[in-house]
């Protein structure tokens, strides 16, 4: 349709029926043949909001408003002309200049506002959901690449803070493409905004030219950029998608600083496809709130990763060390620290072979559990490995004696301590040589089921400035074992009150249904059955460990299933379990004390 421009719409590039189907929308339709060009038709929305319309005349004469925006060549805009609130955005078609212009209402205006605050506010309640929800700084700063798209970018990548020359970089593009690498500092450095943001120079988002990121082409290359949203933003997000005017990738990108309390955690870069608009204000707002809470979940989950490393070393370096295989000699443990999480406890143990044959060991618990216990610990098996390593050969008194001064030293915690040797003797029997200070007296399995306290009087270690330990020596037959434990098997809570202690004579019966078995399963047996015990509620330190002389033929004799209290034969009757090949098993020697070393 044609007219004088007076609220006809003019079409001199389309065909007339065209023109009156354009005449029939609401939103305003001004086609040019440039952004800043003549105008090359309207329709009848247009002609009522900018009445100076005219086909041939250059857009700048005919719709001012049009011409202001086009010059920082802007692809949404916001205006008032002639007491009319005007929004409207830029497409291109065929080569022409396509503005679409709508007056909005104060209440339209209002309920827009309104709208998109609300989507922006639901963005940064899942931002603040999605990377709440791990630790894992992997999987954070996974995380974080994909929530930005498609909302805020087409490409995202966050470049982690320098490790030396090269650092870290994740990256996610259109369709969830994924994907990580290396990046030279150098190269990060020669793009100044990315390196501000690195370093904690950045306070608030940039926006830049896109080839100012050529140094980092490997990081975020143009063809993945080029791999937009076709079409729009998936989930309708407000703003759509807008094209550039002259159909090419927007040749912008926006770099955002990721910190909490001043610490850098990481730079943000983001970049849209060809369809999508440029960063505006709106834009850079968001991406900044973002920002904060996306460096905030960086930092903590960096943070973490580095106490966690830490933490690792330190379980590391306190965990026991695997037991040694000894000619002539069994050996079994089981470990099971109160802090689980942490893996660190305040009982420990130590057997190191001997050249000349057999072991030496020691096992103790400090008073306390958890890192504190955990700290003296370390220091007291130190010290015991040290003391072993300067002498000639076994002095267990002597070793208590300096061991206390260095507990006492410490101040507030003392220890229990067993220490002795174990050689094996050529009728196959082991002879145990053990002092001790203040710890429970080891137990010991016969080759007949019985199960015998081994006496070894003696102070605690760290208690008093001098203390008196005792000594005392003891064989274990073919097939006899002796178990040391801490008090966090006899004490353990538990059964139906859940108040109820293990204790002495449970651990004893349990022993006892061991008869026959390997030193290692009765290690993990006797741990097992505290474990029942225990039912899952908080217990002290467990610590097992057993020492057996291996049963003449070889094999220890063999089981049937195992019951509550010992093993079940073939009738279904509870026993204390078969003997295995009996032996001559007697204690020699007398339980001293000695306040010498």
């Amino acid at each position: 349709m044609t007219g004088d421009g007076d609220g006809w719409g003019t079409w001199g590039c389309a065909p007339a029926w065209l023109g009156e189907l354009l005449d029939l929308v609401d939103e305003g339709v001004v086609v040019c043949d440039r952004v800043d060009g003549t105008v090359r038709g309207f329709n009848r929305a247009a002609a009522r909001l900018f009445p100076g319309l005219r086909p041939g005349r250059p857009v700048s004469m005919s719709a001012a408003p049009l011409a202001h925006i086009a010059a920082p060549r802007a692809e949404c805009f916001y205006t008032v002309h002639e007491g009319r609130r005007l929004r409207g955005r830029l497409r291109t078609a065929h080569g022409l200049a396509v503005w679409l212009v709508h007056q909005v209402s104060g209440a339209q205006e209002a309920e827009a506002a309104l709208f998109d605050e609300r989507d922006r506010s639901a963005f940064l309640e899942e931002t603040t959901r999605r990377l709440g929800a791990s630790l894992h700084h992997g999987r954070t700063v996974r995380a974080l690449v994909e929530i930005v798209i498609p909302k805020l970018a087409d490409v995202a990548v966050v470049v982690l803070p320098a490790n030396g020359r090269h650092t870290q970089w994740h990256r996610a593009g259109p369709g969830g493409a994924r994907c990580s690498g290396e990046v030279a500092v150098e190269a990060v450095e020669r793009v100044p905004p990315v390196a501000d943001a690195l370093y904690g120079l950045l306070p608030r988002p940039a926006v830049i030219r896109a080839q100012e990121l050529g140094a980092l082409d490997d990081v975020i290359p143009d063809e993945r950029v080029q791999g937009g949203v076709p079409g729009g933003v998936p989930g309708g997000v407000p703003g759509g998608v807008q094209g550039s005017v002259h159909g090419e990738a927007a040749p912008e990108a926006l770099v955002v600083q990721l910190a909490a309390g001043g610490v850098p955690a990481g730079a943000l870069i983001m970049r849209r496809g060809p369809e999508r608009a440029r960063f505006d204000d709106a834009d850079i707002d968001l991406a900044h709130r973002f920002a904060v809470r996306a460096g905030l979940a960086l930092a903590t989950a960096a943070l973490y990763s580095q106490q966690a490393h830490t933490i690792a070393v330190l379980q590391a370096s306190m965990a026991p060390e695997p037991l040694p295989v000894i000619e002539g000699l069994r050996l079994g443990a089981a470990y099971r620290p109160a802090a689980e999480a942490l893996r660190i406890s305040g009982d420990f143990y130590h057997v190191a072979a001997r050249p000349e044959g057999g072991v030496t060991f020691f096992f103790g618990d400090v008073s306390g559990k958890g890192a504190e216990a955990a700290v003296l610990a370390g220091q007291v098996r130190q010290s015991m490995r040290t003391l072993a390593m300067v002498e000639k050969g076994p002095e267990p008194l002597r070793d208590l004696q300096l061991l206390n001064e260095l507990v006492l030293g410490d101040g507030h915690r003392f220890t229990t301590l067993v220490t002795g040797s174990a050689r094996p003797c050529d009728d196959g029997s082991v002879k145990v040589e053990i002092a001790s200070g203040g710890h429970p007296f080891p137990l010991a399995l016969r080759g007949d089921g019985r199960v015998e306290e081994i006496v070894c009087e003696g102070m605690l270690v760290g208690a008093v400035p001098d203390p008196s330990f005792g000594r005392t020596e003891s064989r274990l037959a073919p097939g006899e074992l002796m178990l040391l434990h801490s008090d966090g098997v006899t004490e353990a809570r538990g059964g139906t009150s859940g108040r109820e202690i293990y204790g002495d004579q449970r651990l004893v019966d349990a022993l006892a249904s061991c008869l026959g078995m390997q030193a290692a399963s009765v290690a993990e047996r006797l741990e097992l059955l505290t474990t029942e015990w225990l039912a899952g509620r908080p217990h002290d330190d467990i610590s097992i460990l057993t020492l057996q002389a291996p049963p003449r033929g070889g094999s220890p004799p063999h089981h049937q299933r195992e019951g509550p209290g010992g093993a079940v034969s073939a009738d279904g009757s509870v026993r204390a379990g078969e003997p295995g090949e009996p032996g001559e098993s007697g204690e020699s020697g007398e339980s001293g004390e000695s306040g010498d070393p």
